[in-house]
């Protein structure tokens, strides 16, 4: 009986080992930064972590557009648009000191290649060049899809609010390298002609005419916040 019971304990121990070590493999987390981001577009963004060993991890996510912060008195296209990203990470604390185990804040840097394309409708205010009195502007609304790729370098921290580790915040920050491309609709707005104005009414709009398409240095910030499976 004793053997039994022996057998029975050791069996339970190993099975919930295994299951722990299984579950901690995983990390979802929603990306807050971007139910709020207007330099592109807000998406319900989610992503899933996968630690393939003590100091590296790959990193898949994926968001759509369900809502807009503006809205335009007249719709040309509608609001839609999503944004993916494939993240290679390493936890430079962990390596350097060849720790198995988290600690409560990880460092780490990572690797990460973007991809987002959207539609929506936009409006530009704009005068001709030669007018210094700037009494001869004008306005317009035009739709807008837009393309974008790259890649950039991330820096960020994972920290575990609770001995366990279960939940995590995740800053992070990161520059790179990004191929935008335009297309607009219904916009007459000839850029040898006119100047858009650069005051604040045009504050998101600068960046969406066909003409600013091209390569670009990419900056991001974010912050997450996730759970240890």
């Amino acid at each position: 009986m004793k053997k039994i019971l022996s057998a029975l304990i050791l069996t339970t121990s190993i099975l919930i080992f295994a299951q722990e070590s299984k579950e901690n493999k995983w990390i979802l987390k929603l990306n807050t930064t971007q139910l709020v981001d207007d330099f592109s577009f807000p998406t319900v963004m989610f992503s899933a972590e996968r630690i393939i060993n003590p100091y590296f991890s790959v990193s898949a996510e994926a968001g759509i557009q369900l809502y807009e912060t503006t809205k335009s008195d007249s719709t040309i296209l509608k609001p839609r648009g999503f944004k993916t990203n494939l993240e290679g990470r390493f936890y430079i604390s962990k390596f350097f000191h060849k720790r198995v185990q988290p600690k409560r804040n990880e460092p780490f840097i990572g690797l990460q290649f973007f991809y987002r394309k959207n539609q929506k409708t936009d409006g530009i205010y704009y005068y001709p060049i030669n007018d210094d009195t700037f009494e001869n502007g004008q306005g317009e609304t035009f739709g807008v899809k837009k393309r974008a790729l790259g890649v950039n370098l991330i820096l960020g921290n994972q920290f575990s609010l609770s001995k366990s580790g279960r939940f995590i915040l995740e800053p992070y920050a990161g520059i790179g390298y990004m191929n935008r491309k335009i297309k607009n609709t219904n916009l007459r707005f000839d850029e040898t002609k006119y100047e858009i104005d650069k005051g604040f009414y045009n504050f998101s709009s600068q960046n969406n005419t066909e003409g600013d398409s091209g390569d670009f240095v990419n900056f991001i910030i974010g912050f997450r916040i996730g759970y240890r499976l």
